[in-house]
């Protein structure tokens, strides 16, 4: 018998005693009401890699949490020994949420959860010497990337290229980076020229020459290497080296003994994984022995421009060919009229594996509605009129916080955004800037964080271009000044205090040494044992923060003043301790950090944001308006990302639960340069252009009995007057 043979009959015995046994331990509660499909991902033998093709709206967070349940209860694995990466935050937390259920908190809070940054990040903390971290290393978002990347790019060049906004470089630089590590062969010179190829806005520019763009190319690497010897500089990891050192850790010899401990790694959203993930998730289950299970689904691969591989499903068999998988197809959030309508969708990619879906809800409800208008501002009419339609005639089973409107980009939703406010219709646009998002905010904590680590580059110039005022000029000279030395922007202004550049305009001289004051007394402060409260109210005296306010903004200083004193409040809650030091800084900085996570989506408002946010997230009516070529697919696509333009648009049909609205205008007005506007012909997107006559109407759904009572069976609702009766 050959070898094959034998691992075939071998995985056919598993499958066979798994089904088994599935049906026998069914009674638990995290197997309770799992279907069999869903049963055999879930108990599916714990030392096999799996792969777990789940559609939209088939039970995926569930098989996922169930399973990682079932191998700490009935395998007995230590929850300290499984790693779950989620593509999101929120994801963790409602895995975490669900596991509370499962396990008990002490046992979830042994498991290895988190997003593939977290995780990663987790390790470094503890382990990160052995990859030449400091041992309070930084972390810079994205926002603060830019902030510093805007003034290196400056002391580059004066006349730096403005092909790419700054926040495109810094997404360049992060693929270049991650490049560097799946091509270790390729240079950064090269990878960068790469790029610059292959950007539309830089590639194909018509007014380059040879010259000219290798010029471009000098100084791209210039930036690169500023930017990295900035972070050097500062201790500092943005999150592209937070993934990349973390496989550098992975791959430490000295580390491996702590990688073995892990006995088994589970993989959310798997189709979003990009090819450095996927060398951090070859690590892990190097290290399980092959022990892994992977839930996602190539119809919903959407970030291929965020570097995301749906290759990686046939990488994974490559790398474990033993990989079985188990299709989950049975939707249980959508109408099967709304499902018919996406698989018609989808099923226009030739290319892509046959995978069915279905649901069992009956009657099979409305069909979405497919709609072309004269001219945008009809389309947009419409929409809000039918909203208010729905919520009128739904018998309290539709209200304005069950709808919401997907667009393709952020730019369509402030302009809708603002019409429906004006029509008196409830809404909100996510995502929503949170407190700590504010500018009034980040400002003062910007000083918190400088007197716990004064290496935060970012947060320095935040400090100085808001109540200190010091213009861009001369933090750009700073940071030139910086790099020259190889210090951080702190220790340039430290010598500025000591008398050295004293070519520097004076007022950012008087500005430096009120900083540096100002941190150092809120260092002693702390010492003292001060709370957050006494050291923002210090900040806020010794700043004139109040007043910097009121020349930012005559119009709206009270309300950002409103947005500080709620944060004073919140800053109270932690208090000052001469033995804890630094701690409740630290804590109260986290708690607002995390106040940016919390999403509350029943407010009773209309939900507008983008198709790529919406993914994970589920409404019972979904409007997607603009549905027309240059937007879906996107104007600035190739051949292949036009699959991935398709996808997207399946993600946004597969959002809806009970009713599917598609539109488009016929035409746009564009304001041209002397002021007039001109119509513009819009052509529907091809991909809604072929779909079939009969998964679609052009009329309002009927809002009967029947549809009600299907919508009340699908979302769980009673009738309104029963509401009120059983309230009574």
């Amino acid at each position: 018998m050959s070898a094959l043979m034998r691992v075939e009959l071998r995985n056919m015995g598993r499958r066979a005693i798994s089904g088994i046994k599935s049906r026998q331990i069914a009674t638990k509660s995290h197997l309770v009401g799992l279907n069999e499909p869903q049963l055999q991902a879930v108990t599916f033998p714990p030392d096999g890699s799996l792969q777990i093709l789940a559609g939209p709206g088939t039970g995926k967070t569930r098989v996922l949490t169930s399973r990682l349940a079932n191998l700490v209860l009935n395998h007995s694995y230590s929850p300290s020994s499984i790693c779950a990466v989620t593509f999101t935050r929120k994801a963790s937390k409602e895995m975490k949420t669900r596991l509370h259920g499962y396990l008990g908190s002490a046992a979830t809070e042994e498991l290895k959860i988190g997003t593939f940054h977290s995780v990663c990040l987790k390790y470094l903390r503890t382990y990160g010497a052995m990859v030449r971290l400091e041992p309070n290393f930084l972390i810079w978002d994205e926002e603060e990337c830019s902030l510093v990347l805007k003034h290196l790019a400056e002391d580059v060049d004066k006349g730096f290229p403005r092909d790419l906004s700054i926040n495109e470089v810094y997404e360049m630089f992060a693929r270049v980076k991650e490049r560097a590590k799946v091509a270790p062969d390729e240079t950064i010179e090269t990878l960068i020229k790469q790029e610059l190829e292959s950007n539309p806005k830089t590639g194909r520019h018509s007014s380059w020459t040879l010259d000219s763009a290798s010029q471009n190319l000098g100084l791209y690497l210039k930036l690169f290497k500023s930017y990295s010897d900035t972070l050097d500089a500062s201790s500092a990891l943005d999150f592209t080296d937070i993934l990349t050192k973390g496989l550098d850790l992975f791959r430490a010899v000295h580390w491996a003994r702590e990688l073995t401990r892990l006995k088994h790694v589970l993989v959310d959203e798997f189709q979003d994984t990009s090819l450095l993930q996927y060398l951090i998730i070859k690590e892990f289950f190097k290290a399980t022995g092959g022990s892994i299970s992977v839930v996602g689904d190539p119809d919903q691969s959407i970030y291929g421009w965020r570097g995301a591989d749906n290759t990686v499903f046939l990488q994974m068999k490559s790398d474990l060919p033993q990989t079985e998988e188990i299709y989950l197809e049975e939707n249980y959030r959508s109408t099967a009229s709304i499902i018919a309508t996406a698989v018609d969708l989808i099923s226009q990619d030739k290319t892509r594996p046959p995978k069915a879906l279905f649901t069992s809800q009956v009657p099979h409800g409305p069909r979405p509605l497919k709609r072309s208008f004269g001219i945008a501002y009809e389309e947009e009419e419409f929409i809000v009129q039918e909203i208010n339609r729905l919520v009128t005639k739904s018998d309290g089973v539709i209200n304005h916080g069950d709808c919401a409107i997907l667009f393709r980009d952020n730019r369509s939703a402030d302009h809708f955004s603002e019409l429906l406010r004006k029509a008196g219709t409830p809404c909100r646009q996510l995502p929503e800037t949170s407190l700590y998002d504010r500018f009034e905010v980040k400002g003062l904590l910007a000083f918190l964080r400088l007197a716990i680590n004064d290496s935060h580059t970012p947060m320095l110039i935040r400090a100085m271009i808001g109540p200190l005022a010091v213009d861009d000029k001369a933090i750009t000279t700073l940071m030139g000044r910086s790099i020259e030395h190889n210090v951080t922007l702190y220790n340039t202004l430290e010598r500025l205090r000591d008398g050295h550049d004293r070519d520097t305009n004076p007022s950012c001289i008087t500005a430096s040494l009120l900083l540096i004051r100002t941190l150092r007394h809120l260092r002693v402060l702390i010492d003292e044992g001060a709370g957050p409260a006494e050291l923002l109210n210090y900040i806020i005296e010794v700043t004139n923060y109040y007043e910097y306010l009121v020349k930012r903004s005559e119009d709206r200083h009270s309300w950002y003043a409103k947005n500080v004193q709620q944060t004073i409040r919140y800053a109270k809650l932690f208090k000052g301790n001469k033995r804890l030091g630094s701690l409740p800084v630290y804590l109260f900085l986290d708690f607002m950090k995390d106040l940016s996570c919390i999403n509350d989506f029943n407010t009773g408002q209309v939900t507008l944001l983008t198709c790529h946010s919406a993914k994970g997230l589920e409404w019972p009516v979904v409007f997607v308006p603009g549905v027309v070529d240059g937007m879906y697919p996107h104007f600035r696509s190739n051949g292949v990302s036009k699959d991935e333009e398709r996808r997207l648009l399946y993600v946004a049909f597969t959002r809806a639960q009970s009713l599917l609205y598609l539109t488009h205008p016929e035409t746009k007005l564009v304001n041209r340069a002397g002021g007039d506007q001109v119509e513009v012909q819009k052509y529907e997107s091809p991909f809604t252009e072929s779909l079939s006559p009969d998964t679609h109407q052009y009329g309002e759904p009927q809002i009967d009995e029947n549809a009600l009572g299907l919508f009340r069976k699908i979302l769980g609702r009673s009738r309104l007057k029963d509401r009120i009766e059983n309230q009574g």
